[in-house]
Formats: structure tokens, C-alpha cells, sequence
């Protein structure tokens, strides 16, 4: 029964060109191995003979078809590699989108509240001011950034001839963080302006008022010193 399969599906011709499907495959191949007389019978070696001289006259060589790049035993490991880095990045990027989603949060409701705490105090200072240059500068202190003041400042000029002024406020690392321009002295002598402590950051200022004309041109007559603690 077998035997006539065999022949009634060429399976013997179709083998040898390779266009048996698999399970043709398996069977043809299952049976020859259980049974090798029957390679005999169906002229299998005679015609792998003429295949090879045939082969042989037309000058094809006989070689193995080269392996698949995924039969090489590293191929897995590579791609069990490939893998875990994809899966790690993956993980990264999530919580990385987490951290981002909750920082946005936060600066948003900063933004909806503002930047600054409300001052819980206001105080009037009255600054001396000293010349650039002499010693014995005086400090004032405006409290600190999670208990700010609302700082109204009034520097004497009494003695100076001018009637318009400039304030500059900078660190005393040399960072510029403020100016106040045009102003004039009130019926006192005093040039007034304000500061919100918990818009300056923790750390020593200085604090320079400048005689200008009204092109902003003018040099320095008096300096003081402020200071912002730091949030307790």
C-alpha cells in the first residue's frame, strides 16, 4: 500500500526536486528509513546517480546551502538581549513620563498660585546709606523666603543736590537681580521703594543708589547692605 502511494504521488521525482510539502516529506522519508529495501525498489539510488553524473556534466558544484543567520546559537541570546534593553527602556520611559507628569502638576498649580509667598508682615526700615568706599556699611535684614516681608525701604538723600534717582540691587556674588529707576525723593528727603524678601533668594545683597540725569546717567552716592535668611 505503501509502495503504490508512493508511486501514484511521484513522491520519488518530487523529492528530488524538492517540491514535496512537509508531511509528504516525513512520510517519504519515515518510510525509506524503516523500510531501506524499498529505496531499491523505487530505483532511488539509480536516479540520485543520474542526478549527480548529470550534476557533474553541466560543471554544478555540490555544495551545502549555506545556514540560516537564525540557526547561529547566538542569534537567541542576542535577541533575549535586545529584549530586556527594549523592556528596560520601555520601563525607564514610563516612570521617566511619571516624574514629568507630577512635575508638571506641581508647576502648575505654582502657576495658578503664584511664585511668591504672601508677605505676612510689613516693615519700614529707614536705610543709612554709606559712601562707596568707607567702612562700616550698614546691613538691614528683610526677613526670609517662607516667612517674607513686604519690605517698604527709605534711604536719606537729603544731603544730595540731584532730584532723580536710581536703586540697583544685586548678590554680593555680583548677581543682578533688580533696579528701581526714576525716582525722586518726597518732601523728606527720601527716596521710597518696596521689596518682596521672597522674591530674592537666601544670602547677602547690596544695595546702591546712583544720582542719575534723565538719560539714567549718574554715578554712585550710597550703599547698604540687605540680607535674606534662609526658609526655616
Amino acid at each position: 500500500m505503501d509502495l503504490q502511494l508512493i508511486r501514484e504521488k511521484q513522491l520519488v521525482e518530487r523529492w528530488i526536486a524538492g517540491r514535496l510539502t512537509p508531511p509528504e516529506m516525513r512520510f517519504f522519508e519515515d518510510m525509506i528509513r524503516k523500510k531501506p529495501a524499498m529505496a531499491d525498489t523505487l530505483g532511488l539510488p539509480d536516479a540520485l546517480k543520474r542526478l549527480m553524473r548529470l550534476l557533474d556534466d553541466t560543471g554544478t558544484e555540490w555544495q551545502e546551502r549555506p545556514p540560516r543567520f537564525w540557526h547561529n546559537p547566538l542569534v537567541p541570546i542576542l535577541l533575549a538581549a535586545v529584549a530586556t534593553v527594549a523592556l528596560i527602556a520601555a520601563v525607564y520611559a514610563f516612570l521617566n513620563a511619571q516624574h514629568l507628569g507630577a512635575r508638571y502638576a506641581a508647576l502648575q498649580a505654582d502657576a495658578l498660585t503664584g511664585l511668591l509667598n504672601e508677605p505676612i508682615q510689613t516693615v519700614t526700615t529707614a536705610v543709612r546709606l554709606t559712601k562707596p568706599g568707607d567702612p562700616g556699611v550698614a546691613t538691614y535684614n528683610l526677613g526670609n523666603r517662607k516667612s517674607p516681608s513686604f519690605a517698604e525701604l527709605r534711604a536719606d538723600v537729603r544731603l544730595q543736590t540731584g532730584h532723580l534717582y536710581s536703586v540697583r540691587l544685586q548678590r554680593d556674588d555680583g548677581t543682578f537681580w533688580g533696579r528701581f529707576d526714576n525716582l525722586l525723593r518726597d518732601s523728606n528727603g527720601e527716596l521710597r521703594f518696596a521689596v518682596n524678601s521672597g522674591a530674592l533668594p537666601a544670602g547677602k545683597f547690596r544695595l546702591e543708589v546712583r544720582q542719575v540725569n534723565l538719560r539714567g546717567e549718574g554715578d554712585v552716592i550710597g550703599v547698604a547692605n540687605l540680607n535674606v535668611g534662609a526658609a526655616n
